[in-house]
């Protein structure tokens, strides 16, 4: 699970979504945003319940690494709609 050229993370991830786990695949990417200074990244988490919310806060695990996820809707297709702030759960490829 690496970070393909054009910057995409494709891989399986774990929601935890107040305190309830469950298995995923996501595809995430982001950008260094040069107003805030932070790095932004979003992308769609696959297989995650139907019940799941949109507003609500999670962690997205992929490996040992962790970041604040906040599911942002769930599209017409079925997939969960995530984003955050920060530094990702996914290694970033060396520049």
């Amino acid at each position: 699970m690496t970070v393909d050229e054009s910057g995409v993370f494709d891989g399986a991830a774990e929601l935890d979504v107040a305190g309830v786990r469950c298995p995923v695949r996501v595809r995430l990417a982001g950008h260094l945003s040069p107003i805030d200074g932070q790095y932004h990244w979003q992308g769609l988490a696959y297989g995650a319940p139907d019940d799941l919310q949109a507003g609500k806060r999670a962690e997205l695990r992929i490996g040992n690494r962790s970041a604040a996820v906040r599911l942002v809707e769930r599209i017409p297709s079925g997939q969960l709609m995530v984003s955050g702030v920060g530094a990702p759960p996914y290694e970033l490829a060396e520049a």
